[in-house]
């Protein structure tokens, strides 16, 4: 009997990082993404995160970003700690993996979550998946052992602001009013502290924009330090 050697691949990868879950959580791969494997027993929830990865590895493959490896995600019923504050969802590049609440969570352990200064809702659940799975893929083809945050978020919301639906990412962009990075701006980790809706507008419209979006993706991917300068 012939087998294809790719998914054996994957099952035997799947099956060894199962055992670093709980056993209730089931491995299920994402339907026409086999490089996605969700750890959870939450079907509603795991549907959610299939359409928000395939709208992600969409947006991705646009500037030849494609996973490497199989991209492993868990989600979790509590709070995220990433970092000392509490987020939606995180990469954990030291294991390689991706955890990210359940939407419902999201609404249970947040009064009033937002999201861009809007309320958090499921087109939202989609953004942050894609955020958490740009990670991922950019951890998939970095030059540098030790990444700066600043060219990773650059990238990871802007593709975030890529799979909403254009009529919420343009409110999102007329609302934050903000030119796209200019030559000799600093893309900084400091001004996504304190701005991070308009951090991502200038992120979104620089990608968008500039002559050559594969060519800065790649001075992001060599780049070691918390800000990156624009050409």
């Amino acid at each position: 009997m012939r087998f294809n050697v790719r998914y054996l691949l994957i099952i035997l990868a799947v099956s060894f990082c199962a055992l670093q879950y709980p056993s209730s959580a089931l491995a299920i791969i994402c339907p026409n993404q086999p490089e996605v494997t969700i750890f959870s027993e939450d079907t509603e929830t795991i549907h959610r995160i299939c359409q928000g990865s395939e709208k992600a590895l969409a947006s991705l493959a646009l500037y030849g970003l494609q996973p490497k490896r199989q991209i492993f995600i868990e989600i979790v019923e509590r709070g995220i700690d990433n970092h000392g504050y509490q987020a939606y969802g995180s990469y954990d590049s030291r294991s390689d993996k991706i955890k990210i609440m359940s939407y419902s969570s999201i609404l249970l352990h947040y009064e009033n979550p937002v999201m861009y200064d809007e309320t958090f809702d499921t087109v939202h659940y989609d953004g942050a998946v894609a955020h958490e799975i740009t990670h991922a893929v950019f951890h998939h083809h970095i030059q540098s052992a030790s990444p700066g945050t600043a060219p990773q978020e650059y990238l990871a919301h802007a593709i975030q602001l890529s799979v909403l639906p254009d009529d919420r990412r343009d409110g999102i962009i007329s609302r934050m009013d903000v030119s796209a990075w200019l030559p000799g701006d600093a893309i900084s980790d400091i001004y996504m502290a304190l701005e991070p809706g308009r951090f991502a507008v200038k992120s979104y419209k620089h990608l968008t924009t500039t002559d050559d979006p594969a060519g800065f993706i790649k001075i992001l991917l060599n780049s070691k330090w918390f800000y990156v300068y624009i050409p």
